[in-house]
């Protein structure tokens, strides 16, 4: 029962993931005045850390139930 603590996790962090992404694009990017590009450039490596996340969650829940 333990390893579907990992399961949720890794739906947490898909979700986390799908979110950053979704709000990246929804937010767009924009030119300043002075030519300087203005975007949520956080979202793209937290998007990246969350997938990776929530595959490591969701390998280790694979693992572990077909271990049992």
């Amino acid at each position: 029962m333990a390893s579907y603590r990992y399961l949720v996790l890794a739906l947490i962090f898909f979700g986390l993931s799908v979110g950053c992404w979704l709000g990246y694009e929804l937010a767009g990017a924009t030119v300043d005045e002075d030519g300087r590009l203005i975007e949520l450039f956080a979202l793209i490596p937290l998007a990246w850390l969350f997938l990776l996340l929530g595959l490591v969650a969701g390998g280790y829940h694979l693992w572990a139930k077909r271990r049992k």
